[in-house]
């Protein structure tokens, strides 16, 4: 259980630097630096930290989420400046009546795009939606950051479900009615976030003036553009992205590029509409916060190079499988602890999966393998939602100005409620067959 251990024990000692306010990068380059000195290569532990830290700085990847992080920020400060924020979440109380309700709904909307970090860009929505009642920011980055997730399970826009379903062979349709059972139990999950919160939250305002649906639709056109721009340009670039391309170039094009350009136009869009001209430009994307984002998505992305690079997600499998562990604690904990190391679906899937969906094919049939399906893809959803270098928490606690302690006391409760849940769904569905 070596690796495990070290693992486990270099995002212990990220938790701890950060609470002692050490700088939240610095904080993740000490877990690099441990992780490697402690189950790197024998006399060449400072080359392949070196050589982790360069591949994780230049990756395409790398490149694409910072550039995509910033021209959120840039348009979420746009969206304020013209006053459009506000009116949508004005528009989105008058519609859905409750300030939670509002709060809950935001984030999700924003959630129907796969934006990597795009907690950044629902985080402002969520805290206007709070008004003047008083919530904990720990409670503000919980909501938004949970809720901007609930859709992962089945929408089959996000990169982890389009892998999963290569894995499985699994038809868009068949996938969907599957899996859509646990985005239910993640929704009823983090529900329980707003016991005991300000009476003013759950106030029920009057019904909606005439219209109010339709100026909405309008209001989020900021939004609705993203998607319009990035849906065909996404569909182009994977049917005629040559095999000329390498396969990681190719990849990093297909999943930033059209996101890129959505956003690009809907900035464009923004400025135009709101009147901001030149002016509102330079503003938007003059803030020294969106570029201080870099260096600590640059160290993320040296930590995910660095346990990559020295296998540790398939060492830990190896650990697991020695020591004879049941099958359904197997299909469970393997992805959990895939998701919270690697803090991406991509990464529970692309390194849990194949071992359990061969694990669990040998030991009850092939046919049977549909079964087990949502309980390992919601066991590490569970996992990446808790891992504390999930790019979307940090940027949401950033936001929010908040530490790990006060947003986890509520991810926690909500994340073992929906465990459970998924766990139930996963016995019902044994029972039918």
């Amino acid at each position: 259980m070596f690796a495990l251990l070290v693992t486990l024990g270099a995002f212990g000692l990220i938790l701890v630097l950060a609470r002692f306010r050490v700088p939240l990068w610095v904080a993740i380059l000490a877990g690099s630096i441990a992780v490697c000195l402690l189950l790197g290569p024998e006399g060449r532990k400072f080359m392949q930290l070196g050589q982790s830290a360069l591949a994780g700085a230049t990756a395409p990847q790398s490149i694409g989420l910072i550039l995509l992080t910033i021209l959120l920020l840039g348009l979420s400060v746009l969206m304020r400046e013209s006053g459009q924020l506000e009116r949508i979440v004005e528009l989105a109380h008058s519609v859905l009546r409750r300030p939670a309700v509002t709060m809950m709904a935001m984030p999700a909307l924003v959630g129907l795009l796969p934006m990597p970090g795009g907690a950044i860009f629902s985080a402002p929505m969520v805290e206007t939606a709070s008004g003047k009642a008083d919530v904990p920011r720990g409670l503000l980055s919980a909501i938004n950051y949970w809720f901007r997730h609930v859709w992962e399970y089945f929408w089959p826009l996000y990169p982890g479900v389009i892998l999963a379903m290569e894995l499985t062979g699994l038809s868009i349709p068949y996938w969907s009615r599957l899996m859509l059972p646990a985005s239910g139990a993640m929704i009823l999950g983090g529900l329980i976030m707003l016991r005991g919160t300000h009476p003013d939250l759950h106030a029920k305002s009057e019904p909606p003036p005439k219209g109010a649906k339709r100026k909405l639709l309008r209001a989020t056109a900021s939004i609705w553009i993203i998607l319009l721009v990035w849906a065909p340009l996404y569909c182009l670039a994977k049917l005629f992205l040559g095999p000329h391309l390498p396969l990681f170039l190719r990849g990093a094009i297909v999943r930033y590029g059209p996101l890129t350009l959505g956003l690009l136009v809907s900035i464009l869009w923004t400025i135009h509409n709101g009147k901001l001209g030149i002016a509102g430009f330079r503003k938007a994307f003059a803030k020294p916060g969106a570029y201080s984002l870099a260096l600590l998505i640059l160290a993320i992305m040296i930590f995910q190079h660095t346990l990559e690079d020295i296998r540790a997600p398939y060492r830990i499998a190896e650990e697991l499988k020695s020591l004879h562990v049941p099958m359904v604690l197997v299909v469970m904990i393997l992805p959990f602890i895939a998701g919270f190391v690697t803090g991406v679906a991509v990464g529970f899937v692309g390194t849990a999966f194949p071992i359990v969906l061969s694990i669990v094919g040998v030991t009850c049939g092939l046919e049977r393998v549909w079964i087990y399906i949502p309980l390992a893809y919601g066991f590490g959803h569970m996992g990446q939602m808790l891992s504390p270098i999930h790019v979307c928490q940090i940027l949401s606690n950033k936001f929010f100005g908040t530490t790990y302690g006060p947003v986890y006391r509520y991810l926690l409760p909500s994340a073992i409620l929906t465990a459970s849940l998924n766990a139930g769904y996963f016995l019902l569905l044994r029972w039918l067959g």
